[in-house]
């Protein structure tokens, strides 16, 4: 079981994360809209390495067991997908 610090400090990434995605993409819309793509991949590529990063931490250092670290990946992988419907949704929207 994860605690709940572990899983206060994970939705709080994830937040921070969608955050910029929303604030970027507004940024490089109004500045520069062709760089849009270019953007796109950037902050994949960033959110990507972040998410990777966190995962081979808590597992490598701070996880116990393997039950605790497969619930912590099952945790991570559900709020990316939240995260990214969240954007998507978002960004559908204002188009």
């Amino acid at each position: 079981m994860l605690s709940p610090l572990t899983i206060f400090l994970l939705v709080a990434m994830f937040t921070l994360l969608a955050l910029g995605w929303k604030k970027g993409y507004d940024f490089v819309q109004s500045r520069a809209p062709r760089q849009i793509v270019k953007f796109y991949f950037a902050y994949a590529t960033f959110r990507m390495l972040t998410i990777l990063l966190v995962t081979g931490v808590y597992i490598l250092f701070i996880s116990q067991s393997q039950a605790e670290s497969k619930a912590f990946v099952v945790v991570e992988f559900l709020l990316y997908a939240a995260m990214m419907v969240l954007t998507l949704k978002n960004n559908i929207k204002r188009s």
